[in-house]
């Protein structure tokens, strides 16, 4: 700021004084896109974004320190960070869900179990159970097979993986 004065005689002086001006409020960061909250696993993940605003900067740049892997079932935080040249900062969080949509898939091992010998242990020839994204998943059964009894016996082996997605 210059400043000027001038006395009765008519002489003048000047002096000027330096003046900062900066914004005391946080950024406001805004959140864009569409709601993220559920993300097929396999399917490209793409980050909604979000754009960030100050009363005195206008538009800011924002960043995140979170990344999503779509091919992992799980829940994950997205954080955005945005500060302004006043040296104020303001984040804000976004929770992602990535779920697969696919039923998992149940593989029996073991032995043919269609033909057991009455009288000998019966011996449950086990599964395994995957899905796409979560990998390897438990396997229960509600069936049992009497080998004293001669019959047919069905096993029901059923899986479900962490999306709520089940098979038998």
């Amino acid at each position: 700021i210059k400043y000027t004065a001038t006395d009765p005689s008519g002489n003048s002086a000047t002096n000027t004084r330096t003046v900062y001006v900066v914004d005391t409020t946080a950024p406001v960061i805004t959140l864009n896109g569409a709601n993220p909250l559920t993300n097929e696993c396999h399917a490209a993940f793409v980050d909604p974004g979000a754009t960030a605003s100050d009363t005195c900067a206008g538009t800011l740049g924002v960043t995140t320190n979170s990344t999503v892997n779509p091919n992992a079932v799980g829940t994950y935080i997205i954080n955005y960070t945005a500060s302004d040249p006043s040296g104020n900062s303001a984040t804000n969080t976004r929770v992602v869900y990535v779920v697969d949509t696919t039923a998992p898939v149940i593989t029996l091992n073991g032995a043919n179990p269609l033909t057991n010998e009455c009288h000998t242990a019966f011996t449950d020839p086990g599964a395994t159970a995957s899905d796409t994204c979560a990998g390897t998943l438990g396997v229960t059964t509600n069936s049992t097979v009497n080998p004293s009894a001669v019959g047919t016996y069905t096993i029901t082996y059923t899986a479900t993986d962490g999306s709520g997605n089940s098979t038998t």
